[in-house]
């Protein structure tokens, strides 16, 4: 499996969710800007992982009248019940909302004209969300900013929540959560450090449940000075019926030092034999 060179496509964009639907591959991120100016959530779309193209917008905050147009960050998607959710963070803590649509390059609408989720739950800013559907079909939602970690089931309908947020925060834990399950184990991953300087960087914990308890096993993926800077908030995919995997995020340019000027990469990510994450190496 080849990838192409990074970035993987032009402008500052940040936080990626990769995923492969209907036969292609998506990626669904953050426009990296001002608060004021991230009104809107793109998708990019390709059919071989190497070319990128931009599908447009996919859901505004104009049409999202409880959102406080301002701060869209952190875009996470799924398919259950022939449709695809989008949930997305909305005004740097107004709330984390659901959009549905028939398509995964939408456009998507807002199913429910208010928070899915707006309280603070032991701590954890309303950011940041991640749905994961394990092999029984249960859903859940892990999310958290203010290093807070929370994880919720989804009600059957993908627009509910189902029983209590659970906190399970791991060591160092700042934000971005991610879930993914290979030969059984759970994997959480996350964001840790500050995400404006070197100290970003993602790390991972192991499980026999989906809820945990999840003990730090030790670092993915951080800057290499040589390459970039800021390297975290990712996800990851599993290439289709092989066992390669796939680690989307975002980093700040060596030569860059403005605040929002983070690009989307890739980079293949290994397991060992006892399936440990190993290093992922910037390109």
């Amino acid at each position: 499996m080849q990838l192409p060179a990074n970035p993987i496509f032009p402008g500052w964009y940040a936080d990626p969710e990769l995923h492969f639907f209907e036969g292609r591959y998506y990626i669904y991120p953050t426009f990296s800007a001002l608060y004021e100016d991230q009104t809107f959530f793109e998708v990019f779309a390709s059919d071989d992982l190497q070319t990128w193209t931009n599908e447009g917008r996919i859901l505004d905050f104009q049409d999202v009248p409880w959102s406080t147009n301002r701060a869209a960050w952190a875009p996470s998607i799924t398919y259950k019940n022939g449709q695809y959710y989008f949930y997305f963070s909305a005004g740097d803590g107004a709330g984390i909302g659901v959009a549905v649509s028939d398509s995964p390059t939408g456009p998507f609408v807002d199913a429910l004209g208010k928070p899915l989720i707006e309280e603070y739950h032991h701590g954890a800013q309303p950011i940041d969300a991640h749905a994961f559907i394990d092999d029984d079909c249960r859903a859940y939602l892990y999310y958290g900013g203010w290093s807070h970690a929370v994880v919720v089931e989804l009600g059957d309908d993908m627009i509910s929540l189902k029983g209590e947020v659970k906190e399970i925060t791991p060591e160092h834990y700042v934000e971005g959560p991610f879930m993914l399950k290979r030969q059984g184990t759970y994997y959480f991953m996350w964001s840790e450090g500050s995400w404006g300087d070197t100290s970003y960087s993602v790390a991972y914990a192991k499980s026999d449940n989906p809820l945990g308890p999840f003990i730090r096993h030790g670092k993915v993926l951080q800057s290499d000075p040589a390459v970039g800077n800021s390297a975290g908030h990712h996800s990851v995919l599993q290439i289709p019926n092989t066992d390669d995997w796939v680690i989307a995020y975002h980093r700040r340019p060596i030569d860059e030092t403005a605040r929002d000027h983070r690009v989307v990469c890739l980079e293949r990510m290994y397991f060992d034999e006892n399936g440990d994450i190993l290093p992922a190496v910037l390109t």
